[in-house]
């Protein structure tokens, strides 16, 4: 049994238990939403929800039919709106952070992607240095294999094409790029080339961190293979290797 007090154990709630029983205790006035024609209805305090979201703001307290009736309903976008991430919302609204619970890393970067992209869309702020902080965490404590470690293995190309549709200079969008640099750096055809060719704000995101990591060049009289250059991974901290003794002379 958890030895935390009220407050604590308030706060380390995963979200499923927050809104099945700690959601009924706050007070009206409500407002009704439901997730998809068919899903769930949530009661929420109107208040509260108008405070810390434009989106439902303009919903609720504008000119919209929405708030004659005081409910509304948010269709399902893949990748943005799901019950996960409308109750991750909710949780974060309600108390100023998240618990995600245990989830596989591809799937964990996943959900914090979608409660990015659902908390851009209702304007919802405060939580997006947090959310890359968690991502960076995920792909550094399961770096893969030997070849996976050049290219995360828990990143796909649905992770690199949902971010990309958060807003310019997100910190989430700078992680994933940061992540994608000692690949770029290292091999001509790296995981997310394709990536790189056709989502234009992943490709300009990566060329600005492969950019800002190039300043960090240095030259090693220590490495195993002899002199050699490398640059500090943008990501871990780490150095990234990129010309070995017998090419140095091309740069020096």
């Amino acid at each position: 049994m958890s030895t935390a007090g009220p407050k604590e154990r308030l706060l380390l709630v995963p979200y499923q238990d927050f809104i099945n029983d700690l959601l009924p205790l706050y007070t009206d006035p409500y407002v009704k939403i439901r997730i998809g024609n068919k899903g769930r209805e949530y009661k929420l305090s109107k208040a509260l929800l108008c405070k810390q979201s434009k989106y439902f703001a303009a919903t609720f307290e504008g000119a919209f039919r929405e708030g004659e009736g005081q409910s509304t309903t948010l269709a399902e976008i893949d990748g943005v709106v799901s019950t996960r991430s409308f109750e991750l919302l909710v949780q974060w609204i309600y108390l100023g952070r998240v618990v995600f619970g245990e989830l596989e890393p591809a799937e964990a970067i996943s959900a914090t992607i979608e409660f990015a992209r659902i908390a851009d869309m209702c304007a919802v702020t405060g939580m997006e240095s947090l959310l890359a902080e968690r991502i960076k965490a995920i792909i550094i404590a399961n770096p893969g294999g030997s070849y996976d470690k050049d290219n995360p293995y828990c990143l796909t190309s649905e992770h690199i094409t949902s971010a990309a549709d958060l807003p310019d200079g997100h910190p989430v969008r700078q992680t994933l790029a940061a992540a994608a640099v000692k690949g770029y750096l290292q091999q001509d055809e790296h995981k997310f080339s394709r990536e790189m060719r056709e989502v234009h704000n992943f490709s300009a995101d990566l060329l600005k961190a492969v950019k800002s990591t190039l300043k960090t060049v240095s030259r090693s009289d220590n490495h195993s293979a002899g002199k050699a250059i490398f640059v500090t991974d943008p990501l871990q901290g780490g150095k990234i290797w990129l010309v070995e003794k017998d090419e140095l002379d091309f740069y020096f």
